[in-house]
Formats: structure tokens, C-alpha cells, sequence
């Protein structure tokens, strides 16, 4: 039986690189042919399965052997403080444990935007070319105060199956809760839709991290991947 790790891992790589990936049934599988082709070589990810090596197809033999001899290396954050070269690093993690706020007070603080709030949206992210109201994007949360938004919380990758959280607080709106409020609702309306909501972050971004414990996120996975 294949484990929820395993399968929170296929969602995830799924979601951040739009690549497919067969089931995740041993801890060395290439990607399929047929779907689109990530920049990276490697993706290693540790979970409580063991290591997990997904391959881009076209890597030869001899640089897997090369590649695997970093991944250890590669894997060993949060301790390792400085950044690897061509190495990028993150924590995946699932909803597992109840958040800090219960639905109901973060609906105090956040709700659902709809297209009557897009200018606030395009105040917000000004610099931003994505279309945040693209059904992609949803489900859309966030914290409106005296007519300003503060904290916007959206799918920033979605599949069949699963969706990944982005977050985005404006710096003096932070460590007030909204982010939190945001993230909770938007973790609500994902699972109503019968969809996986997974968190990811970077190795690096301890306060990305320190939101995703408090929104009720664990860590499922450790991931380096290595371009190419």
C-alpha cells in the first residue's frame, strides 16, 4: 500500500513543476515522457519512507551517479546555512493538526474576494502579470481593513488533486494574524472542493514556516532539487 508520504510527494512535484509522475512505489523513478519537462535534473526529497530520487529522463548514468553523491549534502537543512549553488531547497508539508484559530474566528478576520474587490488586488500586487481571479487562482481570501488589502491568500498551483498555498502580507500587516486568518480559510475552501492543500516553503524562510505550524501544517517532506 502506498504511503500517504509517497502520495503527498507525487502531489506536490506535480503541482510546483506541472510535470506527471508515475506512482512513487520505489525511491527511484524517472518522470514521464509524455508530460512537460522540468529545468532541474534531480528532485530528492526525504521522507519517512526513505529517500526518493525523481529524474528527468534524459539525465545519463553517469551524471545520476555524480548527483547522488550531493544529495546527503544537499538534504541537510536546516543546518546547512548557506545556499548551494544550482541547488534549490524546500519543506512540503500537509494539514495534519488543528490550527491556532478555528474557522469561524478566522472568518472574523479574512473572507473570500471577488471580482467587485480586483482593484484592491491590482493595488496589492501592482507589479504582478498573473490574472488573480483566474479560476486557477482560486479560491481567492483575504483580509480587507479601511478599505485596503492586506493579506492575500490564493492557489498558486492547482491540479486535479491537489492545490499549493501562496500567501502574501504586506510588511506592516504582518505578525497581526491576517496571514494566518488567510491561510486557514483558504486551507477550508480547498478541502471543501475535495482537494489536497498542501504548503511549501523554503528551507530558508523561517517565518513561511512558522505560519505553516500554526495554520495546523507538518512537514511530509524534505526537498533539493538540482538544475541542469
Amino acid at each position: 500500500m502506498l504511503s500517504i508520504d509517497r502520495t503527498l510527494l507525487r502531489l506536490h512535484v506535480e503541482a510546483v513543476w506541472g510535470v506527471r509522475l508515475p506512482s512513487l512505489l520505489v525511491n527511484d523513478v524517472e518522470l514521464l515522457r509524455e508530460g512537460s519537462q522540468p529545468s532541474w535534473k534531480l528532485c530528492a526529497a526525504e521522507i519517512a519512507g526513505g529517500l526518493v530520487h525523481i529524474w528527468r529522463p534524459d539525465v545519463n548514468a553517469m551524471e545520476r551517479e555524480e548527483l547522488r553523491l550531493r544529495v546527503n549534502q544537499a538534504l541537510a537543512f536546516p543546518s546547512l546555512a548557506t545556499p548551494l549553488p544550482g541547488i534549490s531547497r524546500e519543506v512540503a508539508l500537509s494539514l495534519v493538526a488543528s490550527p491556532r484559530l478555528d474557522v469561524d474566528t478566522a472568518r472574523g478576520i479574512a473572507r473570500p474576494l471577488t471580482s467587485r474587490e480586483r482593484p484592491l488586488v491590482e493595488v496589492f500586487q501592482p507589479d504582478s502579470l498573473d490574472d488573480s481571479f483566474h479560476p486557477e487562482k482560486r479560491p481567492l481570501i483575504g483580509v480587507v481593513i479601511a478599505g485596503r488589502l492586506l493579506s492575500l491568500a490564493h492557489s498558486s498551483r492547482r491540479t486535479k488533486e491537489a492545490c499549493e498555498l501562496g500567501i502574501d502580507t504586506l510588511p506592516e500587516a504582518r505578525r497581526k494574524g491576517y496571514a494566518l486568518a488567510a491561510t486557514i480559510l483558504w486551507t477550508h475552501a480547498v478541502m471543501q472542493e475535495g482537494l489536497v492543500p498542501i504548503y511549501s516553503a523554503h528551507a530558508e524562510n523561517t517565518a513561511s514556516l512558522r505560519l505553516a505550524a500554526a495554520a495546523g501544517y507538518r512537514a511530509f517532506a524534505t526537498v533539493a532539487t538540482f538544475e541542469g
